[in-house]
């Protein structure tokens, strides 16, 4: 292996994510936005699907990763935005103000 590519994903890797997924809570698109076990679960996917995609020169595997990245992307965006929604209604409770 040259020292600049990741390790090669493992079948044991794929077989423990895919049990933490089958565990995980169903997504309701249209319920509450996403949580931290999401994007938790989301970028552990971006990180073996990256390390598939460092080891080929399939553009098929390559623009899969790219997929599972920008999905880490806008989970992790939804969260921050709730946070700072969740921030905002704090600071309204506390001082009687608007936001």
């Amino acid at each position: 292996m040259m020292a600049d590519q990741p390790a090669r994903v493992t079948a044991r890797e794929i077989a423990d994510f895919l049990a933490a997924l089958k565990l995980r809570r169903p997504f309701d698109n249209d319920g509450p936005g996403r949580t931290g076990e999401d994007a938790a679960l989301l970028a552990w996917k971006a990180s073996l699907l990256d390390r598939m995609a460092a080891r080929t020169e399939d553009p098929e595997t390559r623009a899969t990763a790219a997929a599972a990245r920008a999905d880490l992307a806008a989970a992790r965006a939804e969260l921050a935005a709730d946070r700072a929604e969740a921030l905002a209604e704090s600071y309204v409770l506390r001082t009687g103000g608007e936001h």
